[in-house]
């Protein structure tokens, strides 16, 4: 595994991404990273407080479209996550929380999707609800670990 690693962080892209004085490697990766959180998250976040009962007057039907773009800010820090983990490939713990608390979230989201999708306020489920609260947890407890990560 450490050879793996090895390798990953002495290949060509994650030199470039490390050390590249470019404006394309590292500081557009980063931002892009937090551009697709912002989108995930918040688009999440926004379904999460609805099911929960914010914004009652909004049909849970309108916010249907609000999947295809977590999928989208998903699959933006999937890729740009890569690359950042290529530029500096370490396996700490709060990394594994980190990836941990991403794929609980995107559980969430399927299982959210399926139980509000074509469904108003009055079908809400408490699953659906349980769903909320677990999917805000999580969400914070990914963009928490992830910005640790700088530190720790």
């Amino acid at each position: 595994m450490n050879e793996l690693l090895a390798a990953l962080h002495d290949s060509a892209l994650a030199t470039w991404v490390r050390e590249s004085s470019s404006l394309w490697a590292y500081p557009t990766i980063i931002t892009m990273h937090t551009f697709g959180l912002a989108v995930l998250v918040g688009a999440s976040a926004a379904v999460d407080l609805r099911v929960l009962g914010v914004g009652p007057r909004i049909p849970l039907t309108s916010l249907d479209g609000f999947f295809s773009a977590m999928w989208a800010g998903f699959w933006l820090n999937a890729i740009t996550g890569v690359l950042l983990f290529a530029a500096d490939p370490r396996t700490t713990g709060i990394f594994m929380v980190k990836l941990v608390a991403v794929a609980a979230g995107v559980l969430l989201v399927v299982l959210m999707r399926r139980a509000v999708t074509g469904r108003d306020l009055a079908t809400t489920t408490s699953a659906a609800k349980t769903y909320a609260v677990l999917s805000l947890i999580t969400w914070i407890v990914a963009t928490t670990t992830g910005r640790l990560m700088a530190y720790l």
